[in-house]
């Protein structure tokens, strides 16, 4: 399996580090792997987390790496391993599965639905315009993962935040960082409450946040402020925008920045794009998990497609979602299995009613996209049953 790393390049040749790393990030992993001639030639890893929708937590699948070998292309390994391993998650009581994409559209023949856009923010810490005063940091290293992992797990959380419960995947995250950089505040009791962690390239940066975690708008503002106090020496700053800030309301003259850095090596700019994706597993239990305040109740049929089981064993216990269901929305939710007489009816694939079901867009957009099908009466409907906060995984996995 190292074999196959350093040949894809995700972990550096010869490099004892990156191995070491690498085997602890397997060891708390479940895998699977496929071998031509009995040697490794794929191998996919999931690891255990939650997924929250506004105020519920749900049991989540995080396929943390689909890694194949360059002889091993194009024979369909990677796509019955997740399958499996998805569907093991899923007959053990995981209600939804998530991953990171190297490219749209590749994980949709297993029911993945594309998420929301996420903003890289690159900016100039010096014309951060934070008032607040940043106290000295502590530097953080690699040997901090499990502190790192607790202020991660305890951070101030939003709709669509997920945590990874092994802390080994943090330290194997940690350990890969080239040019590391980790700062962070504890409390009068020791524990990290808020820290960023990243890569600094040269002198002058950039610096690239990887992890970010506050307990509270306060901690969110030290940490910008510490970041401010950096630009002295350090002139740009790459960041996911945090899911608490519009990152661009503390940056001045972000568009005349913009324009006057342009092409340069620290070029300030705001980009966009939708990297993970996500799955429904369990469609009864995650709507009865779902809670709607506020929200007239809206009843429809269901019928779904689930592409997932052209990848799987006939005879496996669990053969995705796809089937006809009721589901009611509303401060309480459910789905039953069967269709009601006199109800509008939705179409839709297992990725676009993850995706509707999450907020990662509009019903018209999901249509427009081809993902689900119903009259604009019912889609205008389900936006305004379904309008929620973007959701944001504030934890890159």
């Amino acid at each position: 399996m190292r074999r196959i790393w350093e040949e894809t390049g995700w972990i550096d040749r010869d490099d004892k580090d990156d191995a070491k790393y690498l085997a602890k990030f397997l060891r708390t992993s479940k895998t699977l792997v496929a071998d031509i001639d009995q040697v490794a030639e794929c191998v996919v890893a999931t690891a255990p987390g939650t997924i929250r929708h506004l105020e519920s937590e749900l049991l989540l699948t995080i396929v943390a790496s689909v890694t194949t070998s360059l002889i091993a292309r194009k024979q369909g390994f990677a796509s019955r391993l997740t399958a499996e391993l998805i569907a093991q998650d899923a007959s053990a009581g995981s209600e939804l599965a998530a991953l990171g994409m190297f490219e749209q559209g590749y994980y949709s023949r297993l029911g993945f639905g594309t998420g929301p856009y996420e903003h890289r923010i690159n900016f100039d810490p010096s014309q951060l315009n934070v008032s607040h005063e940043a106290r000295v940091p502590q530097r953080l290293t690699v040997a901090d993962y499990k502190d790192v992992h607790c202020a991660l797990m305890n951070r101030w959380r939003s709709h669509g935040s997920v945590n990874v419960i092994p802390p080994e995947h943090a330290q194997a995250e940690m350990g890969w960082t080239e040019d590391a950089l980790g700062l962070g505040y504890r409390n009068d009791n020791g524990e990290l409450t808020h820290f960023v962690w990243g890569e600094n390239k040269g002198e002058h940066g950039p610096l690239k946040v990887n992890a970010i975690a506050y307990q509270s708008g306060e901690q969110l503002l030290e940490l910008m402020a510490m970041l401010k106090a950096l630009g002295d020496q350090i002139y740009s700053v790459s960041m996911l925008e945090p899911s608490h800030l519009q990152l661009q309301d503390l940056i001045n003259k972000p568009f005349r920045r913009q324009t006057t850095t342009k092409g340069g090596e620290f070029e300030e700019k705001n980009s966009a794009e939708a990297f993970w994706q996500i799955r429904i597993n369990d469609l009864a239990s995650v709507m009865s998990k779902t809670h709607l305040p506020g929200r007239a109740s809206l009843s429809f049929n269901l019928s779904l497609t689930d592409p997932i089981s052209n990848y799987l064993a006939d005879d496996a216990p669990w053969q995705g979602i796809g089937g006809d269901y009721t589901v009611q929305l509303g401060a309480s939710c459910k789905a039953e299995s069967g269709h009601q007489a006199g109800l509008p009816l939705l179409k839709a694939s297992a990725g676009g009613f993850s995706r509707l079901w999450l907020g990662c867009a509009s019903a018209s957009a999901i249509s427009l996209a081809g993902e689900i099908e119903a009259t604009q009466d019912l889609l205008d409907k389900l936006e305004q049953s379904l309008c929620l906060p973007a959701p944001k995984t504030g934890w890159e996995f």
